[in-house]
């Protein structure tokens, strides 16, 4: 299993994903390290399956005419076996399981409204025929859609400083 991510990691993943073309020799001379060790954590870091560097594209600026988030629930037993039915489809980008009132939510893209009802209505209840309830939104708009890993590293690390005084606090 993989390990944790250090800060000197998280740098070089943050630098990644602003931008995935850049070249080791360019994220050495930011980082003030060798290339040798970015070359090294890059492909460990893809070996452990933490890192994948691909594009990213925007559905509705790409030209998909619908793009939804569709919540469901099934009968107990069978999330699992929904989810892999679901990961099948080509339209599906994100299939999750999750707590509270869903059992699985997706992300899906549609030709347009009719194919969305369709796939809806039709596809997901004959394949899948332990599903209790579908809930459709569809977007209209996408307002923040980000892969900026940085961010989140920044939030841990701000979180981690903010815990550390309570921590001390709780020792002495």
């Amino acid at each position: 299993m993989p390990g944790p991510l250090d800060k000197l990691d998280r740098r070089i993943v943050a630098a990644l994903a602003r931008d995935g073309r850049r070249t080791f020799r360019d994220i050495a001379r930011e980082l003030d390290i060798s290339e040798g060790t970015v070359r090294f954590r890059v492909t460990r870091l893809q070996e452990e399956g933490l890192i994948r560097v691909t594009a990213v594209g925007s559905p509705l600026a790409l030209g998909v005419e619908v793009y939804a988030m569709i919540l469901i629930r099934v009968k107990p037993g069978h999330v699992k076996e929904a989810g892999m039915i679901l990961s099948s489809y080509p339209n599906v980008r994100f299939v999750g399981s999750a707590f509270g009132s869903v059992d699985l939510f997706i992300q899906t893209l549609h030709r347009d409204t009719r194919d969305l009802h369709r796939f809806v209505s039709e596809e997901l209840p004959q394949r899948i025929p332990a599903i209790t309830s579908i809930e459709t939104c569809q977007l209209a708009e996408v307002l923040k859609s980000t892969w900026t890993w940085g961010d989140w590293f920044e939030y841990l690390d701000g979180a981690d400083a903010a815990r550390e005084p309570l921590q001390e606090a709780a020792e002495a």
